[in-house]
């Protein structure tokens, strides 16, 4: 199960999906279901951050879920709804930042994706390639 079709949503869904394994979306937006439920994307529009929604995707059968939505303080009220409606469940969190990474492994997150150690992660790596601006700047040989 994915809550949140947008960028990160779909990328969970293309890995699932090359797998062969069957998931429900559920997503906010009616434009983007209407839109997605005509390419075969089984999904249900609702808010993730619901009982009703969560209950009516089939969270308590389901063994893993994706919450990927943007909004997190739906994020981390989708964790702890989810979390009581299926123990077993497997839930990953995306979060912006650090302490709402906490946040979301306290009420019962598995995994966090943490925006903002992503992004400086992105940074390390750019500044640290050969030919980056920095290196430069320094006078840092990439050959040696």
């Amino acid at each position: 199960m994915i809550a949140g079709f947008g960028v990160p949503g779909r990328a969970a869904a293309d890995v699932l999906a090359a797998r062969g394994q069957p998931f429900c979306v559920i997503e906010l937006n009616p434009a983007t279901v209407d839109r997605c439920a005509h390419n075969g994307v089984h999904m249900i529009e609702g808010d993730a951050s619901s009982e009703q929604t969560l209950r009516r995707a089939g969270v308590d059968r389901a063994s893993f879920l994706a919450l990927t939505m943007p909004n997190e303080a739906s994020v981390l009220e989708a964790v702890k709804l989810a979390r009581a409606m299926n123990p077993s469940l497997h839930i990953m969190a995306r979060c912006h930042f650090i302490s709402a990474g906490m946040e979301a492994h306290r009420r019962g997150a598995n995994e966090v994706v943490i925006e903002e150690q992503v992004v400086a992660q992105e940074f390390v790596r750019l500044l640290e390639r050969p030919g980056a601006p920095l290196a430069a700047a320094l006078g840092v040989n990439s050959d040696s």
